[in-house]
């Protein structure tokens, strides 16, 4: 594994994990621990839902998301997540999906309050096997510079 730090990072640059199957067992134990739903947690009343079966809870996906940005062969020298942008979950994930991460550098610039890091906006999508979006959001992150910023 290697750390990469803001002077690695280039808009448009990517990187990708996964797959990750999501299991019925998994859904079913996340959804009814944290969120019961019908949907998430009882396979015959999803039948019945608009998504006609059992689905993944989106806070389910946000932590799937969470362990295929900590798989990647590289990681950012993180000082501090600073927040998320607006999460869509445009399609649902069910189960036997196999989901990939990608994570593609939108924005870099110099940090006004720390001369030490630099500022990260990281489109982060994730995909089903079929190449659908399930989850696309964006995350902002502090990351350490390899070498002192130039002198004003």
């Amino acid at each position: 594994m290697a750390t990469l730090y803001f002077e690695d990072y280039s808009v448009g640059s990517r990187s990708r994990s996964g797959p990750y199957v999501v299991e019925e067992a998994e859904i079913l134990e996340f959804g009814r621990r944290f969120d019961p739903q019908p949907f998430h947690c009882d396979p015959v009343a999803a039948r019945d839902s608009v998504f006609g079966g059992l689905v993944a809870s989106g806070c389910h996906l946000f932590c799937i998301r969470s362990r295929l940005v900590n798989e990647q062969r590289d990681v950012p020298a993180l000082v501090a997540g600073l927040g998320l942008e607006k999460m869509d979950l445009p399609h649902p994930v069910r189960p036997g999906d196999a989901l990939s991460l990608t994570v593609e550098c939108i924005e870099c610039r110099e940090s006004q309050s720390r001369p030490g890091a630099g500022i990260l906006r990281l489109r982060n999508t994730i995909e089903n096997q079929d190449g659908l979006p399930v989850m696309e959001m964006v995350a902002v992150l502090m990351v350490e510079r390899q070498s002192p910023p130039p002198s004003a």
